[in-house]
């Protein structure tokens, strides 16, 4: 692989600082949007496989890809209040019209017309685990602005909650007033972190501040509805051996959603994009040159 050269910038997006990177100079725009926890920063090798591919057949030059620390992680501000799914999309949608449109900031769009950079606008979207909580809002809300839709591991699929995730309830309702009693308050933080554990949901533990209600408000919603009316072209890459959100889940957006297909990597778990990055890169670039993708 070459080096690619990596530039990391600073937006004002909804008064909140983003941090995010640009790799590649190609001609179609690719935003990718992270998993929880983690940050712009586990995706650069993926970026820097598909900023290298090229197509004949669309004149495609690369790709220009825009990693983003989504509010609340990295280097970008927490978002001012317990958001959703809803105010996450909102927010990619504002980066979109800000970034894509070549404006330096929100209050620019009014002075500028439309017209001259609507095109520009139109996206590659990939989302990964939460990131495709709200790459699935976003595509139903805001087709007009995609030009493709790659999900992998998304969540939003709801289950039947298992008896791990009912624990976890009881302690996100009830866990300061139980630690919070004599003698057993001495034992909160390593006890908390055995119970969160067990009840699998140590992305909650490891949340701080205004980040653990969005988990709460996140991790409960049920995009189900959302995917019957997605129509911009769409692939599915999940990892066989994903455990977070299983290859069913996969399956059923396979059967809900329009003009889509379904990849599954074998060896592969819930960090696909970045366990195998140059085989995602490959699977994704071939999807795009089979002209599923409408440039």
């Amino acid at each position: 692989m070459k080096t690619v050269n990596i530039q990391e910038n600073r937006v004002k997006i909804d008064n909140l600082n983003i941090n995010y990177k640009i790799i590649g100079d190609g001609n179609i725009a690719i935003i990718l949007l992270h998993g929880w926890g983690v940050s712009s920063d586990k995706y650069s090798v993926l970026a820097e496989y598909l900023s290298e591919v090229k197509s004949e057949k669309l004149k495609v030059k690369s790709y220009r890809i825009y990693l983003l620390d989504l509010p609340g992680f990295g280097k970008s501000d927490n978002p001012p209040k317990s958001w959703g799914v809803d105010e996450y999309a909102e927010f990619v949608k504002d980066f979109t019209d800000v970034r894509l449109g070549g404006l330096a900031s929100k209050s620019d769009l009014e002075a500028r017309p439309p017209s001259k950079w609507q095109e520009n606008k139109r996206v590659i979207l990939i989302g990964h685990s939460f990131g495709g909580q709200i790459a699935i809002k976003f595509a139903a809300k805001y087709p007009e602005q995609l030009k493709a839709l790659i999900l992998t591991g998304a969540a939003g699929i709801k289950h039947s909650p298992t008896l791990k995730l009912k624990i976890f309830y009881i302690l996100a309702k009830t866990g300061k007033i139980i630690f919070s009693l004599p003698l057993i308050n001495k034992l909160e933080k390593p006890a908390q972190k055995l119970l969160y554990k067990t009840a699998r949901e140590k992305d909650y533990y490891h949340a701080q501040g205004i980040m653990k209600e969005v988990f709460k408000k996140v991790v409960g919603e049920d995009l189900s509805g959302y995917l019957d009316k997605i129509k911009t072209p769409t692939l599915l890459i999940w990892g066989k051996n994903d455990k977070s959100t299983p290859l069913a889940d996969g399956e059923i957006m396979k059967l809900k959603i329009e003009n889509c297909d379904l990849k599954i990597l074998d060896d592969a778990n819930h960090q696909a994009p970045y366990q195998y990055p140059e085989k995602f890169a490959k699977i994704a670039a071939e999807f795009i040159k089979k002209g599923r993708a409408i440039i």
